[in-house]
């Protein structure tokens, strides 16, 4: 395990990992103090992990931690809480607008999921709004969010039709972006719940049941290597609400094809939080198998900054991304990397020369490198 991983400050984050703290959380809070906390430290890891309501929560009343750090994770979380008021006040919104038109649609993870099991809307970092539309309400939705004022990203309006269908088959959601006062700042807009890696195959008709919820955030927390804490805690809330038979997840997981996602999410808990392994579980598993998966994470999760903010993190993700596809050629994650909608910016082609962006992709991906130098 990662060096980061094992000091004060990092062990002092994970003790906040339950709105309810347990025996080891406690235990391991106090190994914490046994040695001085670096505040600056603590609080960066805080920010970069996106926990820090749920650790104001933990640590508002500790006296071992300064007032001023204590005020900051007030603000932020006070903040926060503001936050999850506003992405609310919009979930009902569009869930009203959909249910109008009988479209079929519901939100991922977010406040729903911090209302069911942190047991306030605001214990959990506010930063979008994920929601799940069937096929023939997307164009509606879409259109809805522009008259709210928001943009996607890439601004659809602008695309021509093979572009449009690029993005649909490459990616499985679509970003809007506000800065009107009220509003949540992002929402994303998602016509199936992955994207091209393959794995948690479901084709949904309403809102998720408990078990395949968890899985659902198994396969996402996966997918993104685990490198925020704040999915990773979302889990033993859950665990301690829902008295799951993990038989049965278990094999459920295999009918969605996720049962790697599963294994790897138990085996990170284990490592990272503590949490024991369940015996369903741990009776079927072949560690060996995730060597280079969990490597990865482990690095993702101390990393100190975002995991893709440079060639070699982004050249490292697509390593793991292909340990982790369905398909030993996987072409639409191939595709997602072969043109992008920078450049149909940059050089605006008809449809009918679409297919001319691919051989052109390094000389666009050249200039735009050259052009952001100056």
């Amino acid at each position: 395990m990662a060096t980061t991983l094992l000091s004060p400050e990092f062990k002092l984050m994970l003790s906040c990992c339950r709105v309810i703290p347990g025996k080891k959380e406690l235990k391991r809070r106090e190994e914490a103090f046994n040695h001085t906390i670096d505040e600056e430290a603590f609080w960066a890891l805080v920010f970069r992990h996106r926990v820090f309501p749920i650790v104001f929560f933990n640590l508002q009343r500790e006296a071992r931690l300064s007032m001023g750090l204590k005020e900051k994770l007030k603000q932020y979380s006070e903040n926060n809480q503001r936050l999850a008021l506003q992405s609310m006040l919009m979930q009902h919104r569009l869930q009203k607008e959909l249910d109008k038109h009988g479209f079929k649609g519901f939100f991922l993870k977010g406040v729903k999921l911090s209302e069911l099991y942190y047991g306030d809307p605001g214990l959990r970092q506010v930063m979008d709004l994920d929601c799940w539309v069937e096929e023939r309400a997307i164009g509606h939705a879409m259109e809805w969010l522009y008259d709210e004022g928001y943009v996607s990203m890439p601004d659809v309006r602008r695309l021509n039709n093979l572009q449009f269908a690029f993005v649909r088959k490459t990616d499985h959601d679509l970003q809007f972006f506000t800065e009107k006062p009220g509003l949540p700042k992002i929402i994303e807009l998602h016509w199936a719940l992955r994207g091209p890696l393959g794995g948690f195959n479901l084709r949904p008709e309403t809102p998720m049941n408990e078990v395949d919820h968890f899985l659902y955030l198994c396969a996402h927390g996966t997918e993104h290597g685990w490198f925020r804490l704040k999915w990773l805690f979302d889990l033993p809330q859950i665990m301690d609400r829902v008295a799951f038979e993990w038989d049965l997840v278990r094999e459920r997981a295999i009918v969605l094809d996720c049962l790697d996602h599963l294994e790897i999410t138990m085996m990170v808990l284990e490592a990272v939080l503590n949490e024991p392994m369940p015996a369903a579980i741990m009776d079927h598993l072949i560690p060996s198998t995730y060597t280079s998966q969990l490597s990865y994470i482990h690095k993702a999760i101390s990393s100190a900054t975002v995991f893709n903010d440079n060639d070699a993190n982004r050249l490292a993700y697509l390593r793991y991304m292909n340990a982790l596809s369905r398909k030993k050629i996987n072409c639409a994650l191939i595709l997602k990397y072969m043109t992008s909608p920078k450049d149909w910016e940059l050089l605006p082609l008809p449809s009918r020369l679409f297919f001319l962006y691919f051989p052109l992709r390094p000389f666009l991906f050249l200039w735009r490198w050259i052009f952001d130098k100056r």
